[in-house]
């Protein structure tokens, strides 16, 4: 996961409050949710009752947490499609955002991105409840808008594109709703410093802008090096000539570096059953496995090795740098720079452990996280089928 991503999609949920299409409308909105909760002095100065304003402020954002909790369900249930199909669709997406930014900042202008649309309905807002409140939220979040829409869009490509993409979803919401909460405890003083400073609104258009060509640009850039590296794989070894015994010979005898530089190849360790378990940092099951394979490591039949490439992390190798750090990885990393290892093992879950026999082998492989048993009954299968 990277985390400058996800804060500028946490940002992109502040500017999304202070766009135009959302800021101008906070007195109303605020005017709503305090309901009979507001008093009114001789001089016309308009007085909040505090504690009762914020927790119907609370359900507004309850009621507009739900909309982002459907969008994460939804983005999730079809991860598997996603992941297929992730560099066209962060082309298609980029592509997107980078009109979306031009629009914001005016170089552009398409109609279609300009209009609004919303649902009116019918609370009887004099009287707030709970439920109203919560309703009012929901039905706010649901209208679409030009300024709320673009930037919206970015964080459900980024949680389309990477694994615990929700996380995307929910720093855009946090980003969004915080303020929200922030008005709903200051709500005179919020009030009057939107009134003073409504120009605010211009320069949040140009800098979401900014943002969305910059994110559209890094995903389309980062799409279009995946691709130019599985050409490359392609280029290295033509499927369509060489066997599957040549291309383990290939993979046996291919020089990677460990995580401290020097190189190393799976020959080396000729005569030893061999463990490539292939992981990323953002993969919560390869961390519950972690202590269950560093253990079997320890068995002198074996030689263990976690395999990762920074083509599947956001940072790239700085993503490993901090995982190696926090996790405390104790079994040899070797880092597969171009990813030759993981496209000729056709690598699409993690962890995925493959098995190689003391010849150079392939001989069995499992997905899904282990645990020590699980790890000795795949070398116990090894070597019934290397005595066969």
């Amino acid at each position: 996961m990277n985390y400058k991503l996800l804060s500028g999609v946490f940002l992109e949920g502040i500017l999304s409050f202070l766009s135009p299409c959302v800021l101008p409308l906070i007195p109303l909105y605020m005017s709503y949710l305090s309901g009979e909760n507001k008093e009114t002095d001789e001089n016309g100065n308009v007085t909040y009752k505090t504690g009762k304003v914020f927790i119907t402020t609370l359900f507004f954002v309850l009621g507009i947490c739900l909309t982002f909790v459907l969008i994460a369900i939804s983005v999730n249930i079809f991860n598997d499609f996603f992941s297929r199909y992730v560099e066209v669709i962060s082309i298609i997406g980029g592509t997107l955002l980078i009109i979306f930014g031009l629009n914001n900042i005016g170089v552009i202008h398409i109609d279609v991105l300009n209009k609004e649309f919303k649902i009116n309905m019918n609370l009887k807002m004099e009287k707030m409840n709970f439920m109203k409140a919560f309703l009012l939220g929901f039905v706010f979040s649901l209208g679409w808008s030009p300024c709320i829409g673009p930037m919206l869009a970015n964080a459900i490509f980024l949680a389309s594109t990477e694994a615990n993409g929700y996380l995307y979803i929910i720093a855009y919401g946090l980003g969004m709703i915080i303020p929200f909460l922030i008005t709903g405890l200051f709500t005179s003083y919020i009030l009057n410093l939107i009134n003073k400073h409504k120009n605010i609104v211009k320069w949040t258009m140009i800098v979401s802008g900014v943002i969305l060509i910059c994110y559209g640009s890094y995903m389309i850039y980062n799409a279009a090096e995946k691709i130019n590296v599985a050409k490359t794989v392609i280029n290295i070894e033509d499927d369509e000539s060489k066997s599957g015994e040549d291309i383990q010979n290939t993979l046996y005898n291919y020089v990677l570096k460990n995580y401290d530089g020097k190189e190393v190849k799976l020959s080396d360790y000729k005569g030893k059953y061999i463990f490539l378990n292939f992981t990323t940092s953002w993969c919560q099951y390869c961390d519950i496995e972690l202590p269950e394979y560093t253990k079997f490591a320890e068995n002198e039949e074996v030689k263990c090795f976690y395999i990762m490439t920074p083509l599947n992390e956001t940072g790239g190798m700085n993503d490993i740098d901090k995982h190696m750090e926090e996790k405390g990885v104790e079994v040899e990393t070797l880092i597969d720079e171009d990813g030759i290892f993981f496209y000729y093992c056709g690598i699409s879950a993690y962890p995925t452990i493959y098995v190689v026999s003391p010849e150079g082998e392939f001989i069995v492989y499992a997905q899904g996280a282990m645990d020590i048993s699980g790890f000795e009954s795949m070398l116990e299968y090894a070597k019934q089928e290397t005595s066969d």
